[in-house]
């Protein structure tokens, strides 16, 4: 229960939710009595630059040459000042490479990170939202016949991805469970945490 109030917090209490997120994790691995250790975790793909680029076929050593100067060309901010990486979608030997291309604020993973750290784990790996999702859907369930839809609906942000064979298409959308929360408090005139309750 304190994880999902965490996690449904009302806007207003941006202030505090490092320290709330913080102190959740530390409770939850005290509770399952987990000791402190290496972590993965996600961002949203709300707070990340995403863009598709199609590469020609290359030599391997080629590739990161050609995705760096993409990400030079296509990253609306200076490259000094984001993380960045990619991944490769598909492609055939007689295809081009389709590539997506990440980059997100230092300071925005910093922050993030140091929050983990506080808590007592050490990160071992940043992912993000959409591309765990498309990662964790090829891994279960291999190659799909047609289109397959994915809706992961989280509290801030809703992100939809189609997988079509070797074709992605992805978006995150800022219409999550916060607002249908939000829209309840208003029409009942009831706290947050108790139109949480409703909706539930």
């Amino acid at each position: 229960l304190e994880f999902r109030r965490v996690l449904f917090r009302s806007p207003e209490d941006d202030a505090s939710r490092s320290a709330a997120i913080v102190s959740t994790i530390r409770n939850a691995l005290q509770e399952r009595r987990i000791r402190s250790g290496p972590a993965v975790f996600s961002v949203s793909g709300q707070q990340v630059f995403i863009r598709f680029v199609k590469l020609p076929q290359v030599e391997e050593a080629k590739v990161v040459q050609i995705i760096k100067y993409e990400a030079q060309q296509n990253v609306p901010f200076p490259i000094d000042e984001v993380v960045w990486d990619y991944q490769l979608i598909g492609g055939t030997e007689s295809e081009e490479v389709d590539v997506v291309l990440l980059a997100m604020k230092s300071k925005i993973i910093e922050e993030l990170n140091d929050g983990v750290q506080a808590a007592g784990l050490r990160t071992i790996k940043v992912d993000v939202a959409p591309m765990a999702l498309y990662n964790a859907l090829r891994f279960n369930y291999g190659d799909l016949e047609g289109c397959t839809v994915v809706l992961d609906i989280g509290a801030r942000t809703t992100n939809l991805l189609f997988v079509e064979h070797n074709k992605l298409f992805s978006r995150s959308i800022p219409i999550a469970g916060n607002a249908i929360t939000q829209s309840i408090a208003s029409e009942f005139d009831v706290s947050f945490l108790e139109a949480e309750q409703m909706k539930r």
